[in-house]
């Protein structure tokens, strides 16, 4: 039986590589179900000492919120800088390197995430024939974009996995429990961690339990 394919979206100021890196226990875990192929975003954070790094090393955006191109989870703000192209990027990532099985994303990689599954369930033919069949979601959250709002009017149907820790200081779990219940079929796994991917056995029981049923 061939593997699934998983996208998976980092979050703000990470990229491909550091969320290759903080992934690592989960793909371990399930190195006999699944392919991970990660991507950056297409936006370096423009700060100093972050265009001084590697290519590799630079921390990178999906969206700014603020004026200086900067981020933060809970503005609430018409600001979505960089937004379009992101998505424009994801579409051909998906269009040219897909199919994908489903789709990962972390913090505000999950928050993208949310947006990615609404246009998909309003717009059948926004990936061609490329269509994702689960999501899973890591410290996820709805975004507070003005523009974005329109994608939390209504459920969302399509398989999903919301891993949310009680002890997150980033996003705020309550935010991550708003998102689940959009989801009527959400599958939740709690942890008392904090703002990561925990390597917890029965975190890969369950993750295993879903992937069989989306796929």
């Amino acid at each position: 039986m061939s593997k699934i394919r998983i996208l998976c979206l980092h979050g703000y100021r990470q990229n491909e590589y550091t969320f290759r890196e903080r992934t690592g226990a989960v793909r371990k875990l399930l190195k006999s179900k699944a392919d991970f192929v990660f991507v950056s975003a297409p936006h370096v954070i423009p700060e100093k000492d972050n265009l001084q790094r590697s290519q590799d090393q630079r921390e990178r955006a999906w969206w700014f919120s603020r004026p200086d191109q900067s981020y933060n989870a809970l503005d609430e703000t018409d600001i979505n800088t960089g937004y379009e192209e992101s998505l424009s990027f994801l579409q051909h990532v998906i269009e040219q390197d897909g199919p994908f099985d489903g789709v990962m994303g972390f913090s505000q990689g999950a928050s993208f995430l949310s947006i990615l599954v609404h246009l998909q369930q309003t717009n059948p033919k926004l990936f061609e024939t490329k269509s994702f069949k689960f999501a899973i979601f890591v410290s996820g959250f709805k975004s507070l974009i003005t523009s974005h709002s329109m994608c939390y009017t209504t459920s969302l149907h399509l398989p999903s996995f919301h891993i949310i820790g009680s002890g997150d200081q980033v996003i705020p779990p309550q935010a991550s429990e708003l998102l689940a219940q959009l989801f009527p079929s959400a599958v939740i796994y709690r942890h008392e961690g904090g703002h990561y991917i925990p390597a917890n056995p029965d975190l890969r029981d369950k993750l295993k339990t879903f992937l069989l049923q989306c796929t």
